[in-house]
């Protein structure tokens, strides 16, 4: 084992370390510590034999220099991985409160596992991404950024800020039309009992209201599936696109 091989590995340990650590949340928790850098140890000595090795630099700047390069690198790639499934969660807090299901926020802000549906539609989003094969993708877009931008030597593209802007706002997007259904739905209830509050006094219309916009939007819920797969297997597929276009072209 070559000191080569070894600043290799390092390279390619901290970039993975920079995606791994942007993870999504699972059933309102996110992954242990130790087993995202468990996934960054198998990720770095799986490729270091695969990846070519660089010379390791000669003075401790230039090291320190290639570290911090390597994390910011990983940090923007798990960022712009992240922003889908972080879209799909602002749809679920959409849908959530058009349907009368969203709980009140405390003052540390609202909390992913204490809003089921939210929770639901976040895990179905990561079955999705498995089932699309994107974790796949993913992986192939990171071997291949390792040909842009060698172990040590990360640089980010002319366009990457611009991308990194783009895929961030891209998030209320996305979230907003997955979640449109809801929203005209939400919208007619609310215009019919208006409608019927004028005509008949008496009726209990925000009791009756809430009641039946949560069996619409519950009844809505069951056939949006094949909506959200829809625009979740548009986004996965160019996932793979976004993430190598933060690296420089060859």
């Amino acid at each position: 084992m070559t000191l080569g091989y070894l600043y290799t590995w390092l390279m390619i340990f901290l970039r993975a370390t920079g995606v791994v650590v942007q993870l999504p949340q699972l059933v309102g928790r996110t992954a242990p510590i130790m087993v995202r850098m468990g996934l960054a140890t198998c990720l770095a000595t799986l490729l270091a034999g695969v990846v070519p090795e660089v010379p390791m630099p000669g003075d401790y700047a230039g090291l320190i220099l290639a570290c911090a390069g390597e994390i910011a690198m990983g940090l923007a790639l798990g960022f712009v991985g992240q922003m889908t499934f972080a879209a799909v969660e602002l749809a679920g807090r959409i849908i959530s409160s058009e349907i009368g299901l969203s709980v009140a926020p405390g003052m540390p802000g609202p909390e992913l596992g204490a809003e089921p549906l939210v929770n639901f539609i976040s895990a179905f989003a990561i079955v999705l991404f498995f089932l699309f094969s994107g974790h796949l993708m993913v992986l192939s877009a990171f071997v291949r950024s390792f040909s842009l931008a060698l172990p040590g030597a990360a640089r980010f593209g002319p366009g990457a800020a611009e991308l990194v802007i783009v895929s961030a706002s891209r998030v209320i997007e996305l979230g907003v039309r997955m979640a449109a259904p809801f929203i005209a739905l939400n919208f007619l209830i609310t215009l019919a009992f208006s409608v019927l509050g004028r005509a008949v006094p008496r009726m209990s219309v925000f009791i009756l209201s809430a009641s039946v916009r949560s069996i619409g939007g519950l009844a809505l819920c069951s056939g949006a599936g094949a909506l959200i797969a829809r625009y979740l297997f548009v986004e996965f597929s160019d996932l793979p696109l976004k993430l190598l276009q933060l690296l420089p072209g060859r």
